[in-house]
């Protein structure tokens, strides 16, 4: 161990502040502390105060001061440096928002200040007196966990105190949302307005969602091309990948009817036309399509991708097809998600099955004709049959008793022959001895 005072040269002259050399047992290399005073005396007491909190930390009494000095900083610290390092990996400013809102909000709520604070039980508490759906108490709890496993990644806290946490259990995925029928789909495009309309379309034919919608400018669209296509940036996919998708006719007159004559390549295409939720629900009224219907599935503007994903179910589209133009990374979510089991074609599913039947020879309806058909058959025949089977049953018997008999004349011949052999050679052995 190595714990020694010096002063410091600095520019060929000796410091007179006082500094600490210090290596304990397992360090690999000496570690410099400086003191910042001058009297010896108080040099050598802040010395043994160092030494005394390395070897207990090292012995597991304190925590590392790292550690001590993280736990006393205000969670809005923490999470400052958490999003200037999200930012500085290229995170999504929607992301940043997401944390930027939510950690704070559940912090007030359940009287967080610092890490010290964040307890299940106080989170438990909370959760149970919130009122707030399950899905949102799940949201608030993912973003406070995302923060915490960062700190803990960082050293800064032992192990996140939120770990074992479990969600609030919602509904089966995917049952809170139906996909509109084709009637449906037509009556709101009838009633909605031109732009909405357009909206709806694009929404209907493509499966896009409102950020993607809104992140849309005229170069991703080549309306001229055959087919024309739709080229989805990977900055607003929600995956982050770009994707080419073709474009239905329909969108496609929809798209040159409402795109101005002196619009440029880098102008939006639905920004500020895609409808919030009241105004989505106007439209639904106009058409006469509940917004809530008996099971409790709704009806909302994310509705139109699952529309998409019916539509292509229910036509045949190939399940690897839809996943593709549904831009998803895993074939269940395609399939449990955002097919909606309601409109699939159950009953001519059923009715393509061939028609199968069990089909009888002419023995087995002999055989069985006094079981099952015997109304049908006359009682000469029934009598004539019943004395042609009892005339079998007494040939069958008396060939048993005739081979019997045989068995048994054959079995005493030969324990006589048997018993003669024995006879015989006992003689001869009782010769040749006397």
């Amino acid at each position: 161990m190595i714990c020694t005072l010096f002063r410091p040269h600095a520019h060929g002259k000796k410091s007179q502040f006082w500094s600490l050399r210090l290596q304990l047992g397992g360090w690999t290399k000496i570690r410099y502390f400086p003191l910042k005073v001058a009297d010896k005396r108080v040099a050598e007491q802040r010395r043994a105060e160092l030494l005394k909190r390395f070897e207990q930390e090292a012995a597991g009494i304190i925590a590392p001061k790292l550690l001590r000095d993280a736990a006393q900083t205000p969670i809005a610290e923490h999470l400052t440096a958490f999003l200037a390092d999200l930012k500085a990996n290229g995170r999504a400013g929607n992301t940043l928002s997401k944390y930027r809102n939510c950690i704070p909000k559940l912090c007030a709520r359940c009287s967080w200040v610092r890490v010290c604070d964040v307890t299940v039980a106080s989170f438990s508490e909370w959760s149970r007196q919130s009122g707030l759906s399950p899905k949102t108490r799940n949201c608030l709890l993912g973003a406070m966990t995302v923060l915490l496993r960062w700190m803990e990644r960082r050293q800064l806290i032992l192990a996140n105190p939120l770990k074992h946490v479990e969600k609030v259990p919602n509904r089966p995925a995917g049952s809170f949302r139906r996909a509109l029928s084709p009637a449906e789909a037509q009556r709101l495009l009838e009633v909605a307005p031109p732009h909405r309309a357009g909206v709806y379309l694009a929404a209907l034919y493509t499966g896009l969602r409102r950020a993607e919608l809104n992140g849309l400018k005229w170069e991703d669209f080549d309306l001229e091309a055959n087919p024309p296509t739709l080229r989805v940036p990977s900055s607003i996919s929600k995956n982050r990948k770009a994707s080419v998708h073709c474009v239905r006719p329909e969108l496609v007159a929809s798209l040159k009817a409402a795109k101005p004559t002196d619009a440029k390549p880098s102008d939006w295409v639905f920004r500020g036309k895609v409808p919030r939720v009241p105004t989505f629900k106007q439209d639904l009224k106009r058409a006469k399509i509940a917004f809530e219907d008996a099971q409790g599935r709704r009806v909302d503007l994310h509705s139109l991708r699952t529309t998409f994903g019916t539509m292509l179910a229910v036509n045949g589209v190939s399940p690897r097809t839809s996943m593709e133009l549904m831009r998803h990374s895993d074939l269940k979510l395609t399939m449990k998600v955002y097919t909606d089991t309601s409109h699939l074609p159950m009953q001519a599913a059923m009715d393509s099955l061939p028609s199968l039947t069990r089909l009888k020879t002419d023995a087995q309806n002999d055989a069985h004709a006094g079981v099952f058909l015997g109304h049908s058959v006359s009682s000469a025949v029934a009598t004539g049959r019943k004395s042609e089977v009892l005339q079998n049953a007494d040939a069958v018997a008396l060939s048993r008793k005739k081979t019997a008999g045989v068995v048994t004349s054959r079995f005493l011949k030969m324990e006589q022959a048997k018993r003669l052999e024995l006879s015989t050679s006992t003689l001869a052995r009782w010769c040749s001895t006397n």
